[in-house]
């Protein structure tokens, strides 16, 4: 773990029972804010690659600190921005989230409960370390999956929904994306292994299949263990988005997301659509 990531909580002592939870896998890699907002937006001045909203007390106040670090960054991108929310808030956190104050969500327990809370902080964390990783060579190419150059890159979904297919679709028209669905979980393997794609849109429930597991499959496949696979699924629950992380899925958008909410998606992976 390399990726420089910005905590800020209400209370020292809150972040602290977090990041002493978090393990060996973060070590050295979090630093810690308690705020006011005035001093959290002077640790984001330090440049981390993500900003993770671990302990503020409500939406609203997580909100006020993105738009005010989104602020500072002026015209420099910012970084990684992804809140914790109280299950009574994740319909108000997928609004901000598709207006690109947030760039992800996740469930936060019962403060009471400080180890699952870490669950989700650690699972926070590995995205943003994901995302680190990716902007670290943005212009380095994703690595060959077949043996021909291809002038633009391929994006396979892997989806049954009718609509979502739509969306997507409309979506990618305009840029320079060749789209391919599988609707089928039980082919979907043996499909991606006949296209290679440049990336994967998986859902997560899939007639005849679990995404999950199937994202667990690629990642064992030497073959198509480097494609990166971005899950789709319609709740936050910190379980599914835990799972799917753990497979090896590199991030996750949840439905319903708008166009450009799903372009800056996959334009973390894919140059074309930067």
């Amino acid at each position: 773990m390399t990726a420089r990531i910005l905590a800020v909580a209400e209370s020292a002592e809150s972040a602290q029972a977090i990041v002493h939870r978090l393990g060996r896998e973060f070590e050295g890699a979090v630093a810690i804010s308690t705020g006011p907002l005035r001093e959290i937006v002077a640790a984001a001045a330090e440049a981390p690659a993500a900003i993770v909203l671990l302990g503020l007390s409500t939406v609203a106040a997580n909100e006020r600190a993105a738009r005010a670090l989104r602020d500072a960054a002026g015209s420099q991108p910012p970084p990684l921005l992804l809140t914790l929310c109280t299950a009574g808030e994740l319909a108000a956190a997928n609004r901000l989230a598709s207006d690109g104050v947030f760039d992800h969500y996740l469930p936060h327990p019962d403060e009471s409960d400080p180890g699952r809370l870490a669950i989700s902080a650690r699972l926070g964390l590995r995205l943003a370390a994901s995302a680190a990783g990716a902007a670290a060579a943005p212009d380095k190419p994703a690595p060959a999956q077949g043996s021909a150059v291809r002038p633009r890159p391929v994006v396979l979904m892997v989806e049954d929904d009718e609509f979502t297919h739509q969306l997507v679709a409309v979506t990618l028209a305009s840029h320079d994306v060749e789209l391919v669905f599988e609707s089928e979980g039980g082919g979907a393997l043996e499909r991606i292994r006949e296209v290679r794609p440049d990336l994967v849109l998986m859902d997560v429930v899939l007639p005849g299949a679990d995404g999950v597991e199937l994202t667990q499959g690629m990642k064992r496949d030497p073959e198509l263990a480097a494609i990166p696979v971005v899950m789709v699924t319609g709740e936050a629950r910190r379980e599914i988005l835990m799972r799917s992380m753990e497979a090896g899925a590199v991030d996750f958008i949840v439905k319903p997301f708008t166009p450009d909410a799903l372009v800056a998606k996959l334009g973390r992976f894919l140059p074309a659509l930067r």
